[in-house]
């Protein structure tokens, strides 16, 4: 009997709903529609900026106040000529750009151990790197010469 009871039940429910939105569509189908009424345009008269900004004050990064009014002069100067001037650039001292690490021998051969730019170089003597000519390699110290100029570079 229960079945009975809920299929009625959802009947009855059923046939509200669809009640309601058949009398919705044929209500909506039987009002006569408005005739659409184009917008008229209204005439706007530009009203006046109410809103002024006096931005005449002190600027307040200046300082004091300014004692009197400064005048500007308006002077026409005549172009200067042009003239070039060759001076020899002034000469940069170039130190070294490396570091001596130590010393290595092998029998009467001595070279030193060199790092520049992270990549070790060993060197013997008279031999270049970069601008610089090694002159003399000791235990403590290394002697490199660049355009008749020593420099000594100790151990680090």
């Amino acid at each position: 009997m229960k079945k009975k009871a809920t299929t009625y039940l959802l009947l009855i429910l059923c046939v509200v709903v669809w009640g309601t939105i058949g009398w919705k569509v044929y209500a909506a189908l039987q009002e006569n529609t408005p005739i659409p009424v184009p917008p008229v345009k209204v005439a706007v008269a530009p009203k006046k900026d109410t809103i002024s900004l006096l931005l005449n004050y002190r600027d307040p990064f200046l300082g004091g106040y300014p004692k009197h009014k400064a005048t500007v002069e308006k002077t026409v100067t005549e172009p200067a000529v042009h003239r070039e001037v060759y001076a020899a650039p002034p000469q940069e001292e170039i130190v070294p750009d490396f570091q001596y690490k130590g010393v290595i021998r092998f029998g009467k051969m001595t070279q030193a151990i060199v790092n520049r730019n992270g990549e070790s170089l060993m060197l013997k003597a008279n031999e270049t790197v970069g601008e610089f000519s090694v002159v003399q390699i000791t235990d403590s110290k290394l002697v490199v010469s660049r355009k008749n100029k020593k420099y000594e570079l100790s151990v680090q």
